[in-house]
């Protein structure tokens, strides 16, 4: 049997003290993220010109000033780097109270408009843009969105758009989620064909619900031939 001395014993004891230091550090940095990181020059520049060109008639965007874009609302920005990740501003600010009048006027007022400015192409890590539920008032669906290639989540629903989808939104290779529902009612969304759909081999889920689609005839083809597409 072996019996460690009293000085092992310290070093030993020491040696624990010293990993469990470490490891609550790093998992205090892990949890919390770095609170000195702010936003870069460029990446607030870029979301200050994509609100220019917002119609935000409630005001919405009013935090969207000073120097920290992290601090913005419905902006998400990485703990460690401060990299804008996400944009949420799906128009969420109402609630049916059993007066559909009053909902919809409360709706109309929440939503955002105008044009989406191509600024948007400087947030280099940009993974979730959410523009749902909002009047864009019948423009196309840019192609440049199709260029923001780090994008996982892109939700259009409901927003307005019109014309045909860009087929430039088959470069978002890396995309899970793609929602272009509701977008037919005034406006026609249509999509002529679907070959850029095949591009999306990380797609999990597809909703083209009320888009126009009646010149594509090959559609359960392509999407047959996701191999993550669950929904």
């Amino acid at each position: 049997m072996f019996i460690m001395g009293s000085s092992s014993m310290r070093i030993a004891a020491i040696v624990f003290y010293l990993c469990f230091l470490t490891f609550a550090t790093f998992h205090n940095c892990f949890c919390n993220g770095n609170s000195n990181i702010v936003c870069s020059k460029t990446e607030k520049q870029a979301l200050l010109k994509f609100k220019q060109d917002l119609k935000d008639p409630s005001n919405r965007l009013s935090s969207w000033a000073g120097d920290d874009c992290c601090q913005w609302s419905g902006v998400v920005c990485d703990n460690f780097t401060g990299h804008v990740h996400e944009i949420h501003l799906r128009n969420a600010n109402c609630h049916y109270n059993g007066n559909y009048s009053e909902y919809e006027a409360c709706w109309r007022y929440h939503q955002l408009g105008g044009i989406i400015n191509p600024s948007l192409l400087d947030l280099k890590n940009l993974r979730h843009l959410d523009l749902s539920q909002n009047d864009f008032g019948g423009i196309r669906i840019p192609s440049f969105i199709g260029s923001i290639g780090s994008l996982r989540y892109l939700n259009l629903a409901n927003a307005g758009f019109s014309g045909a989808i860009p087929h430039q939104l088959g470069n978002l290779t890396m995309s899970r989620y793609l929602d272009l529902s509701g977008n037919s009612f005034e406006t026609k969304l249509r999509g002529d064909n679907l070959h850029w759909v095949s591009s999306l081999l990380s797609l999990q889920h597809l909703d083209m619900s009320w888009v126009n689609l009646s010149k594509v005839v090959d559609w359960l083809e392509v999407t047959s031939t996701l191999p993550s597409l669950v929904e």
